[in-house]
């Protein structure tokens, strides 16, 4: 196993402590799939992941085939405005009602904004029964061909890459864990070609959860071109790095814009015959 990331104690002064290296030595293991929450999810049949190693990120845990899927490890990226501490609370909230505590580890990114995960946690002890895992991304860099092939820049408990989708998060989960196979799903990155549906990018209404309307809504498409021209490029070279070191990663989502990574068939990956 590898190192233990930073612990965040669930109660109102939060004791930050550094976990001790359990092994030096990286050791690869069997697959894992990045669980996302694009609309494709929904054409897909997710009880196939039961027994499977999961990393489900942002609002997965919402859908109706959780308590099959069950989640191995959940990540969230920072929380930053326009959210705030009551967006915070339905998380949790939701948390409380999908995952079993001792079945599943959280990942908080956390960045210093008004409205972190960390300050939001000092304020209450209400999820106590949770042990949550930050990734601190105060300090951290862009993902450039200068940085990529560091070791130090995929090492969560120093000082990663900047996350600029929380899927980033995932997949440097994902290599800290030694998974030699990793498949996304629900990673349709398609929103530049409806601006209009700027609510409605997920796999469940606003209505449903909590509502990124306002958040998006002040993305123009210049800076969606900037945004898909960085994802594009920093994907590409998490790929190189990864393959570098003998680890795979495909893309198994239904549809959407993603062409870095080899598309596969995500019923194929099974033993069930289609």
């Amino acid at each position: 196993m590898l190192d233990v990331m930073v612990t965040l104690e669930k109660h109102r002064k939060l004791n930050l402590q550094k976990q001790i290296h359990l092994n030096k030595k990286r050791e690869l293991r069997g697959r894992c799939f990045i669980l996302a929450s694009g609309p494709s999810i929904l054409r897909q049949d997710l009880t196939l992941l039961k027994g499977e190693d999961v990393i489900a990120v942002s609002h997965v845990h919402r859908h109706s085939d959780i308590s099959i899927i069950k989640p191995k490890y959940h990540v969230l990226a920072p929380f930053h405005s326009p959210f705030k501490f009551e967006d915070a609370k339905k998380y949790f909230d939701d948390f409380r009602r999908a995952y079993s505590p001792d079945a599943v580890e959280i990942f908080l990114g956390n960045a210093p904004y008004e409205y972190s995960f960390e300050r939001f946690l000092e304020t209450t002890d209400l999820y106590n029964e949770f042990k949550f895992k930050k990734i601190d991304y105060s300090n951290s860099s862009q993902l450039d061909e200068s940085n990529y092939n560091d070791l130090s820049v995929w090492d969560l408990d120093a000082r990663p890459f900047e996350c600029r989708t929380v899927i980033y998060s995932a997949i440097q989960i994902a290599w800290k864990f030694g998974y030699k196979e990793v498949y996304l799903l629900g990673c349709d990155h398609d929103y530049i070609l409806n601006l209009e549906r700027v609510g409605n990018h997920r796999f469940y209404s606003d209505s449903a959860g909590i509502s990124d309307k306002e958040h998006l809504a002040g993305f123009d498409l210049e800076k969606w071109f900037y945004e898909y021209y960085m994802r594009w490029k920093q994907y590409r070279l998490m790929k190189t790095f990864l393959n570098g070191h003998g680890v795979s990663i495909y893309n198994a989502t239904e549809g959407g814009m993603l062409d870095i990574f080899p598309r596969v068939k995500y019923e194929n990956l099974f033993e069930k015959n289609y």
